[in-house]
């Protein structure tokens, strides 16, 4: 059909409706005056939404006289590409998500409100032929008026049909009030255009004042094999232990993309890595750098947003959602920590950004690197059948080697504060040597317990299945799940007792109790209470970076990524709770995060040493970990995926519910599992549950799930698809609400 004779503008806006909207152009308009990829305010009901524009047609489902016309244009422009309106539609598709809720979550957030694609704008001035011929004596009572007649004139002689900002009449010591007065005698004129301020804490400037340091033949062969892939698809996991250069390795690979006038997508798995990545390449590379995280304002971000569509930056870094960031000249794709659980989005719409980068890089046809000291057994799996490429570092960068690695068998031992006194013996010996000590504690908060000795109450949160967190600054009890606060009682509720003890170990506690141990030296804790300002990440890695002697408490924000060079010693006080995680996935998750953390000991050539504190040595997780680190692992848990014809051996969907009242979404999953069970089973699908989930109710919602399994993706998406249809069609009760999870990261 010609798009001349298209009638009607079809738009897709953020709702849970599976389909598109049809309307009228607004009046004296035409349908093909929107362009596909723009945004249009449309009235929605009640309300009026922003919605972007899909396509024209000649005819609608709809009768005419029954459809409502667009309010306005939102944009001249489509700001919406190609590619990216085609990866909505396979993440629409691929994730069973509605198209239009899909596609305005590519959006940054000012955008999808209907705001300016321009963050930031200023009135910009030029002389006018008028002024060019004005008499330099004919503003002698205007001096100020004159300066900047001149300033505007020199501009003009100097590069033909430029505008000046007010930014830089501002600098040159003019000020807007002269130019609005040059403006009413038609000596100059101004529009408005976006830009981008100096200031902007999402666009940094690269100093290119670091030398690169002298590539071993590992990395060599590394950077080669990235280089030869340059300017077609193809997907290389780069797998190198726990300082083995991985970094180094992609600062190469970028420099050449950057020689060729093209752009670089570098994703990391956590806003606490963003500092000091962003720091290695400001140092490395004189380039307009794009940042992406949660910590920025919705203006800094869109900044970002659209520096790299219109090409200024060069190298975008960002966390899960910057995977979606358009463009103008891409030419490669980096995931550092490609195995890290973060880059799932875990609500709405349940994405995997690794996932999504390898399919953005195949659609403009350039490679993508997976970068990971603990790849994910999916990636490996990818490896071992030839579908990526592998690179392996098996080495330290420079003089530095692995560290040693010891189990400390605690069961019966005399604990102070969670420490055994071999640990404590150990801190002390690193911290009067001059270097850094790490204990890793997995849990947030003073203590994971506050609890009756008398009558055994525990503080219970009124709206999980999950025990409140004691924290002492400030002094409350915190649902980690919920965020539900509650005062700290002064006697049990249940018996009045006074005996309250606090049970277990959080980063606070551990805290406190070192630095009562080292009062002389300082203790750093990083986790996300002590980091929820825009610049503690920073100011805590720069105090470490300093190289004094220290002690690091911390979570899992402090497992990944950071290379600190002082740091020699660490110790894990809380790791047993990983190793019978009912999820599939718990194993491989306790030991990548076992390896991650005792990969920041020794990275210097100190000869770094890992206390892992455990009631169970003889664990074989621990054991086979111990002798033979991450690689010697996989194939013992590949060998058991294989045999529970689990991932990657098979493909999974989960379909959740949840409601206010107890045991409706076990019982709504029932009744659809009952309906679709021979049809499932006849397309080779297996239905598993309906199951409560292992937190069966949390922030005051009852939840369960039903999981899908199948060794072909055909047959699991089509049966997904048939399922939804049914949950489509069917009356659900009040209060109840069910969500698709495809490829799934945690299944408890």
């Amino acid at each position: 059909m010609s798009a001349g004779l298209s009638k009607f503008v079809q738009v897709v806006i953020a709702s849970p409706v599976r389909h598109h909207f049809d309307y009228l152009p607004a009046e004296g308009l035409k349908a093909t005056d929107y362009l596909v990829g723009s945004r249009v305010e449309v009235p929605f009901g009640r309300r009026n939404m922003t919605g972007i524009v899909i396509g024209h047609c000649q005819t609608s489902s709809i009768a005419a006289d029954k459809l409502k016309a667009i309010r306005q244009k939102l944009d001249s422009t489509a700001i919406v590409s190609e590619d990216l309106l085609s990866l909505a539609e396979w993440m629409s598709n691929y994730y069973h998500h509605p198209y239009g809720d899909t596609l305005l979550s590519l959006l940054p957030n000012q955008l999808r409100k209907g705001g300016s694609v321009d963050a930031y704008s200023q009135y910009c001035w030029k002389i006018t032929p008028h002024g060019l011929g004005w008499p330099d004596d004919a503003l002698q009572r205007a001096p100020k008026q004159a300066e900047l007649l001149n300033f505007l004139r020199t501009a003009e002689r100097a590069e033909t049909d430029t505008l000046t900002g007010e930014a830089i009449l501002k600098e040159a010591g003019h000020s807007r009030a002269s130019a609005l007065e040059l403006a009413k005698k038609g000596l100059a004129s101004s529009v408005e255009q976006g830009y981008y301020p100096a200031d902007c804490q999402s666009i940094l400037r690269g100093q290119a004042q670091d030398k690169p340091p002298t590539l071993n033949a590992e990395q060599i062969e590394a950077c080669s094999l990235i280089a030869d892939r340059l300017g077609s698809f193809d997907t290389v996991l780069l797998e190198g232990i726990t300082g083995s250069g991985k970094t180094e390795v992609y600062l190469r690979a970028i420099d050449k993309v950057l020689s060729l006038g093209q752009q670089v997508l570098v994703l990391v798995p956590e806003i606490g890595l963003t500092p000091q990545t962003i720091n290695r390449f400001v140092d490395r590379f004189d380039v307009p750098i794009a940042i992406f995280h949660s910590g920025l304002t919705d203006r800094e971000r869109l900044a970002a947003w659209t520096a790299a569509s219109d090409g200024v930056a060069r190298i975008i870094i960002g966390t899960r959602s910057a995977v979606f960031t358009p463009m103008a000249n891409a030419g490669l794709i980096i995931i550092d920590e490609e195995h890290d659980g973060s880059y799932k989005q875990q609500d709405s719409l349940r994405y995997s950004a690794r996932d999504i980068a390898i399919i953005r890089a195949r659609t403009k046809n350039i490679p993508v690197v997976l970068g990971s000291a603990t790849p994910s057994l999916e990636t490996l799996f990818n490896a071992q059948t030839k579908k990526y490429q592998h690179s392996v570092l098996k080495n330290r960068a420079g003089s530095a080697s692995p560290p040693s690695i010891e189990l400390l068998d605690i069961r019966r031992q005399v604990l102070h504060e969670g420490l055994s006194d071999n640990a404590i013996a150990a801190i002390g010996e690193t911290l009067f040597s001059g270097q850094q000590a790490m204990v890793f504690v997995n849990r947030r908060g003073f203590a994971p317990l506050l609890m009756c000795h008398d009558c055994g109450w525990h503080a219970q949160c009124d709206h999980c299945d999950a025990r409140l967190t004691l924290h002492n600054r400030p002094h409350e009890l915190h649902c980690h799940h919920c965020g539900h606060r509650a005062k700290v009682p002064t006697a049990c509720p249940r018996c009045q007792s006074s005996r309250l003890l606090q049970v277990g170990q959080g980063t606070q506690r551990s805290a406190e109790a070192l630095t009562a141990l080292f009062p002389r030296f300082p203790v750093i804790r990083i986790d996300r209470d002590s980091t929820q300002g825009k610049q503690a990440m920073g100011e805590r890695v720069d105090l470490i970076n300093r190289g004094e002697p220290a002690i690091l408490v911390g979570t899992q924000m402090l497992a990944k990524g950071h290379h600190f060079p002082a740091l020699n010693l660490v110790v894990v006080l809380d790791i047993d709770q990983g190793l019978y995680n009912p999820d599939f996935r718990g194993p491989e998750k306790t030991v990548q995060l076992l390896t991650q953390v005792a990969g920041r000991a020794g990275r210097a050539g100190h000869g770094g040493r890992v206390l892992i504190q455990t009631h169970m040595p003889e664990h074989p997780l621990l054991q086979i970990w111990q002798t033979e680190s991450y690689q010697g692992i996989i194939e013992t848990l590949l060998n058991e995926r294989s045999l529970r014809t689990l991932p990657p051996y098979a493909h999974i969907a989960l379909i959740r519910a949840d409601s206010p009242k107890p045991e409706q979404a076990l019982r709504f999953l029932n009744q659809l599992a009952q309906q679709q069970t021979n049809t499932l089973n006849q397309s080779g699908c297996q239905l598993i549950g309906p199951l409560a989930a292992f937190m069966e109710k949390r922030a005051g919602r009852h939840r369960a799930q039903l999981m899908i399994k199948s060794e072909q993706r055909k047959s699991l998406h089509s049966a997904v698809k048939q399922l939804i249809q049914s949950l489509d069609q069917s009356k659900k009760p009040s209060g109840l609400r069910w969500s698709i999870d495809i490829d799934p990261q945690d299944v408890i």
